[in-house]
């Protein structure tokens, strides 16, 4: 009996052992591990330097009419308003009343020369003499009437202000193609130029697309704006207009407000030589996603000793590891 609880007792002791023994086993490997994976340094990708400039949407090409008194004070306008409208169509045309005056007076004194003539009551009148009057006529009825024509395809809008005079509104003509104005500092000038592509966020509707520079002026526009927020006294900065084709016309209205994305840099990245691996003809890191190693592939263009540029497979704020091992697999779970 003494013999068994012995053997009972010993029994326990080996098992007891052989738990805590797992345990610490456990422990040790789980340690191990969160020490390797505090050795694992990692990369972030930085962002990209940027500028943000607001501008307009806006027709390329636009167009008032405005009431122009010397060719005559009655006028009609042919085109509706919001009518689409063609190239060379006719747009205002003015009658000159005063020349129509003329000519009625002109017609009536022709008329009474050739019954003069006729009956000989207007002795010395010749037919050159009626001849010469016809021509003038002829160049006063040239002058009766002016027109307008549409010097571009687009839009028609009427104007309903009740004004008067010389700086009367009649008709706005604006293209169906719209652009975007904006303006640029002269701080910021020489980092941007002319066919650069740029990102535009939509304000009315947070739709996005993209663009092109068209145009950089030269010729600046003033404004008085602090350079130094802290400062004192404001600094003159100029601002130079550009222009930005749009790469569709979805979502898009004239008039919209919106933001311009402006990517300084030439889109690749440097990383670490040691964070990139070879397989085969392909080079490859380990981008880490949800706490695992993914492997990326990605071009590289220049490889130095510590850094390499990347031109492809990477984008900004992405996290690599900053030195692959033998050890490192993909898959592979890091806390």
């Amino acid at each position: 009996m003494k013999k068994r609880k012995i053997a009972i007792v010993g029994l326990i002791i080996l098992i007891w052992i052989g738990i805590v023994g797992f345990v610490m086993i456990k422990s040790k490997g789980k340690e191990k591990e969160a020490k390797s994976d505090k050795n694992l340094e990692r990369y972030i990708i930085p962002e990209e330097k940027k500028i943000f400039l607001n501008g307009v949407v806006q027709p390329t090409q636009s167009k008032v009419f405005y009431k122009d008194v010397t060719k005559g004070e009655n006028y009609k306008i042919h085109k509706k308003n919001g009518e689409d409208v063609s190239k060379g169509d006719l747009l205002i045309t003015y009658k000159n009343e005063e020349v129509t005056n003329q000519i009625s007076d002109s017609k009536n004194q022709i008329d009474n020369m050739k019954k003069g003539k006729e009956k000989e009551l207007v002795p010395g009148t010749t037919e050159d003499e009626i001849k010469n009057m016809q021509k003038e006529l002829s160049k006063l009825k040239d002058k009766q009437y002016s027109y307008e024509y549409a010097p571009f395809t687009g839009r028609a809008y009427i104007s309903n202000k009740d004004t008067n005079g010389e700086n009367q509104e009649l008709l706005k003509l604006r293209s169906t193609d719209f652009n975007i104005k904006s303006q640029v500092s002269e701080r910021e000038l020489e980092k941007i130029k002319e066919e650069q592509k740029v990102d535009i966020l939509i304000l009315a509707n947070d739709k996005k697309t993209q663009g092109t520079i068209e145009e950089i002026s030269d010729e600046p526009e003033v404004q008085d704006i602090a350079l130094d927020q802290q400062a004192s006294t404001n600094t003159s900065v100029s601002n130079y207009p550009i222009e930005i084709n749009l790469q569709s016309k979805e979502n898009i209205e004239n008039g919209y407000h919106v933001q311009i994305n402006i990517k300084l840099s030439n889109n690749n990245f440097k990383i670490p030589t040691s964070a990139i691996k070879e397989e085969g003809n392909k080079k490859y890191v380990y981008l880490i996603k949800d706490n695992e190693l993914v492997k990326q592939f990605i071009q590289v263009e220049n490889k130095e000793d510590k850094f390499s540029e990347v031109i492809s497979g990477l984008k900004e704020k992405d996290e690599i590891i900053k030195t692959i091992t033998s050890e490192m697999k993909e898959g592979q779970v890091i806390e």
